[in-house]
């Protein structure tokens, strides 16, 4: 009777042991489910937050497009491309000449392509980040053929270029607008399109340079072929004005001069008129002219030396024809010109010129006046021991 108690017993205890076995699995089953059932919801969260994100984020820009120099048929061009909303990762600006000869020939900071008008410019792999104000400095050299416009939108990354922020989806957030930016507004006065000057003489220059949003003009240049002839003085209102004189060529020609006018503002910014073309024309000789006289000499007079040296020679020229201007003036050695200096007037020039040991060296200088008469100096002879 004892040992029939004694193995129910040890069946009872086995079946206890199953029990709690089964209840123990059962619960960790439970338990895993209801983790992943967090993570699921975690991660759905966190997409949902992710989206909410990316759809909030705002838009915006400034695009700083500067003509620094220009000649015939080539400028160079610096941009500053500002980011004015949230961090961008990677951006590509995108704008269009407004001139079909318009075209890029060098380009720098960026991958730059252009189809037709079309100009796109990509960030390379240093300059990719533009955080909120974040700024790419780029640029390139262009060349153009009758007109050098600038552009007048860009997009970053799709969103026009504004100076503002495009609104937020976010109700609640707000943002302040930045400084507008006003380039200056350049238009030609005098001279003409097509007019025609006769030397010897001036042209004179004029121009109207405004600007909006309460700036002002800081400066005004007038350029021939690119080479900055005169600075604008304002003489009443927005009124800026200089004298430009033309060189004196052959008599009998004419020489055709490509005229720019630019301003610059407080803002840094600048604007420019469209180029104009002048021709000036140098009558040919009439009547009876007379050569400049012109006399060569040297300061003490010494033309023999003992060793090496440099010597001064200084040439003093007179024309004595009323209107008549000196317009080149020539250092000959023997049949060899060793110099010249163009000029519109003086009376007296000097040349220097070093002359080596064992040598005996003649020159002459020659004179050139605006209606064809040439003067030739006396000999003046040097010798190196």
């Amino acid at each position: 009777m004892r040992a029939l108690t004694g193995r129910r017993s040890s069946r009872t205890v086995d079946v206890f042991i199953d029990v709690q076995l089964s209840t123990a699995r059962c619960a960790m089953r439970k338990s895993l489910t209801a983790v992943a059932a967090i993570a699921v919801a975690m991660v759905a969260m966190m997409a949902a937050i992710s989206h909410a994100s990316a759809a909030n984020a705002a838009a915006g820009c400034r695009v700083n497009y500067v003509v620094t120099s220009q000649w015939t048929g080539g400028f160079h061009a610096d941009i500053a491309v500002t980011n004015l909303g949230d961090l961008v990762n990677g951006w590509t600006l995108r704008f269009a000449f407004p001139a079909v000869d318009q075209r890029l020939t060098q380009t720098w900071s960026a991958t730059w392509a252009q189809a037709g008008q079309q100009v796109s410019a990509t960030n390379l792999g240093w300059n990719a980040t533009l955080g909120t104000n974040g700024s790419a400095n780029i640029g390139f050299v262009g060349a153009w053929s009758g007109s050098n416009p600038i552009p007048a939108s860009f997009t970053l990354n799709g969103v026009t270029c504004t100076g503002g922020v495009l609104p937020s989806v976010t109700p609640t957030r707000t943002t302040t607008p930045p400084v507008a930016d006003y380039p200056a507004i350049v238009t030609w006065l005098s001279p003409t399109a097509g007019a025609v000057y006769t030397t010897p003489g001036t042209v004179p220059l004029a121009a109207t340079a405004t600007v909006g949003g309460g700036h002002s003009i800081t400066s005004v240049s007038f350029r021939v072929d690119g080479v900055t002839a005169a600075r604008g003085v304002r003489t009443t209102g927005d009124r800026y004005e200089a004298l430009w004189t033309p060189p004196i060529g052959e008599p009998g020609t004419s020489t055709t001069f490509v005229l720019y006018v630019s301003a610059g503002t407080d803002q840094s910014l600048s604007g420019a008129a469209p180029p104009l073309l002048v021709t000036v024309v140098t009558p040919a000789s009439t009547g009876t002219n007379h050569p400049p006289a012109v006399a060569l000499s040297t300061p003490g007079g010494q033309t023999y030396f003992l060793e090496p040296t440099t010597v001064t020679l200084v040439a003093d020229v007179a024309d004595t024809d009323p209107g008549d201007l000196v317009t080149r003036v020539e250092l000959y050695l023997g049949a060899t010109r060793l110099a010249v200096t163009p000029t519109n007037s003086g009376q007296r020039y000097q040349f220097q010129t070093a002359l080596s040991a064992g040598t005996s060296s003649t020159f002459t200088v020659r004179v050139h006046d605006s209606h064809g008469g040439l003067g030739i100096s006396n000999p003046l002879t040097f010798t190196i021991r």
